[in-house]
């Protein structure tokens, strides 16, 4: 039985050292001097052998193989995976501790990037430590073909952090061995920095929270905050006041008090151990800085159509068939693009900056995800994975670097996009005909859609199920087709022979059918595809779920998508009701998100609202860097008292922020879920 109602990216509560990982990866050779000889070391930091069954290696690539581990690894110890075992063993005849496993035999597997890629340790195909090294950025460039590995100075460090990591001190690194850059009195760690207000308004008060602590005891954390009237510094405090929600949970916060409009406030955190040596969030502080421009209402600019595979519909100045997305101005002035941001992954915020370029109102402008910046400005240093991934924009430095809009497409097919069927649409879908810098055509690529489904209840068993709805107007059939909830598996349950859905039918499928169940935290896709198991016919990333509720077009085979209580299985949606509202005669005075309670809670507690008039609204989840991952109302609702119920029995323990938006007015709310 699943009964997670709505999720917020956690913020898990921090350990002063890494090594609660027990197993950490601990040096990388992803580029050595001559004949590339890669590998991979991992350190058991824990007291314990580890049996090293299940636990395997993986670069960023899902459609790689793991590479296995083999064996067991003993308390303070090494094991050395490494790309290709005879191609090692011939630069480094004295290592002994090495996987049985290679994940590069003789070129047939993956290889590590030399511009940049993601090791992976997996355990039970669950991520247990990730390194995303570069070549830049802060990370030592010198291990990048000049002799040298990448040695994490301490195991007690966060490995994904640049700051962490030397050049080692001897060329070709010290695989199953100490790290030669080993050192017991490292610097202090201050980072995972996050604002509880996105975009904060002139009366708020924004707190900044900053993850800090260091091995030998930390002298102070401060805020330093500069405006156009001066700089000021605001000592942060980890003592559960003034804002910050626990005390000694090395989450330290301060309190940036209220600015003017207009203003442009800039801000970085500072750690200082007790003998004086400092870390910075963000790393290259004060020349790079997080910041955010008070009353700054982000243009309406969306990303409104997607192409990964594109071999014929159109080509870039070079002659070239690339794959690219679109951009629309659904505003009514002009807005230049300079210094915004462009990302295949809705977690990376910075990936490409865009150039002067401005946009009229209701122009598109196309983007060329070719990773060949050389060509022009408007070609991005990534691509798009046909396989399915993220689409994101995000506004400039000084305006928050906000999302504005971000979006994950489905399984991609050659000269299919996916994209937004109108201006009210709030999912994509695969559209019939492509349609790059021009309103999108509102077909439907196919006429069998993703209507609706539920994936908890608290009744358990299995409760989970899939509805799908004929929007055309004959007769389709579907047999052998596919339905997944996991991109790159696309073939996890296959419709039987002789299924013909009538137009304006329905057809549900239940768990126990599929085979797979739908997670309540919003993690999985629900994936539509031909039997060639390859073409997509619909795709849908869905957010956390509540128990008892469904999720589904608020209008049979529309664009838009709401939640229902009671569900509407193998009927028509516009039945469904979407938010619970209280039994009470009387109109609330004013516009009021009332504190959850209980809080702290666990595992459920209420969200409420009062809504003085019929209004829009909005009430949105924000992870700890005030990007969306969550909304569970999007509609407009009569004048009332509201109330949202959120089950937090699967999530773990930690700070969620919950905000709420009603003409353009918006307030916050700060939840503690204690477990």
């Amino acid at each position: 039985m699943k009964k997670v109602v709505a999720f917020f990216i956690l913020f898990v509560i921090a350990i002063s050292v890494h090594a609660a990982d027990q197993i950490i990866i601990n040096e990388i050779m992803y580029n050595s001097q001559g004949t590339d000889v890669e590998f991979v070391e991992l350190y058991n930091v824990s007291v314990s052998t580890i049996n090293l069954a299940g636990w395997s290696l993986l670069d960023d690539n899902d459609t790689h193989s793991p590479c296995q581990l083999v064996g067991t690894l003993a308390p303070s110890s090494y094991i050395v995976v490494v790309g290709d075992k005879a191609s090692f063993a011939a630069v480094y005849p004295d290592v002994n501790n090495v996987n049985p496993n290679d994940f590069d035999p003789n070129g047939t597997g993956w290889s590590l990037g030399n511009n940049g890629d993601t090791v992976r340790l997996l355990f039970n195909s669950v991520i247990h430590d990730s390194v995303a090294y570069n070549d830049g950025g802060g990370w030592p460039g010198n291990a990048d073909g000049n002799g040298p590995s990448l040695e994490l100075l301490h195991p007690s460090l966060d490995n994904n952090l640049p700051g962490s990591w030397d050049p080692s001190l001897v060329d070709g690194g010290t695989p199953g061995r100490q790290n030669s850059t080993y050192t017991t009195n490292v610097n202090p760690v201050c980072k995972d920095g996050y604002r509880n207000i996105p975009l904060p308004k002139s009366s708020d008060h924004v707190q900044v929270t900053v993850q800090a602590y260091d091995l030998e005891g930390l002298d102070k954390v401060e805020l330093l905050i500069n405006t156009s009237t001066g700089t000021e510094t605001i000592r942060m405090t980890d003592d559960g006041t003034n804002g910050d929600a626990i005390a000694g949970d090395s989450l330290f916060t301060g309190t940036i008090p209220p600015k003017a409009s207009g203003t442009l406030v800039k801000y970085y955190a500072k750690a200082t151990d007790n003998i004086g040596q400092t870390d910075m969030w963000p790393n290259d502080a004060p020349a790079e800085y997080h910041a955010y421009t008070v009353d700054y209402t982000p243009p309406a600019l969306m990303i409104t159509e997607v192409m990964a595979i594109n071999n014929s519909t159109i080509s870039d100045e070079a002659g070239q068939y690339d794959d690219w997305f679109e951009i629309h101005n659904a505003g009514a002035t002009t807005v230049n693009l300079e210094d915004m941001y462009v990302s295949d992954a809705i977690n990376s915020t910075q990936m490409f900056k865009l150039p002067n370029f401005p946009l009229p109102a209701g122009a598109y402008v196309l983007l060329w995800a070719d990773n060949d910046t050389e060509q022009g400005l408007l070609h991005t240093n990534f691509q798009l994975s046909s396989e399915g991934e993220s689409v994101a924009l995000f506004e400039t430095i000084d305006h928050g670097n906000v999302p504005i809009h971000t979006w994950k497409y489905g399984r991609m097919s050659a000269d299919i996009s996916m994209g937004y069927t109108s201006p009210e649409a709030t999912a994509p879908d695969y559209l019939r005909t492509p349609t790059p810098r021009q309103h999108n055509n509102p077909a439907y690529f196919f006429d069998i859609c993703i209507n609706e489904f539920q994936s908890t209840s608290d009744f358990g068993g299995p409760d989970d199920w899939i509805e799908l709805y004929n929007r055309g107007t004959q007769p389709v059939d579907v047999s052998n087709c596919f339905l997944s909830d996991e991109r790159g598996n696309n073939t996890k349950w296959q419709f039987p022979d002789d299924t013909i859905m009538q137009p304006g039918h329905y057809l549900v499928v239940w768990e126990d059918e599929l085979g797979f169940g739908l997670s309540s935290e919003g993690i999985d896709v629900i994936m539509f595809t031909a039997p060639d198991s390859t073409t997509g016919l619909d795709f849908y990333d869905f957010g956390p779920q509540q128990a008892d509720w469904s999720e589904g077009r608020a209008t049979d085979g529309g664009s838009v998508w709401r939640r229902f209580k009671p569900p509407t299985r193998g009927e028509s949606n516009d039945s469904g009701n979407t938010v619970s509202q209280k039994s009470n005669s009387s109109t609330p005075g004013e516009f009021t998100l009332l504190q959850n309670y209980p809080n702290p809670f666990n595992p459920g507690t209420t969200i409420a609202f009062s809504l003085p008039q019929d209004d829009f609204v909005t009430l949105k989840i924000f992870d700890i860097l005030g990007r969306q991952v969550a909304t569970l109302i999007d509609q407009k609702l009569v004048a009332g008292f509201y109330t949202f119920e959120w089950n937090a029995e699967h999530v773990a323990g930690g700070v969620y922020l919950c905000s709420i938006t009603v003409n353009n007015r918006n307030q916050i709310i700060k939840m503690q879920l204690l477990k």
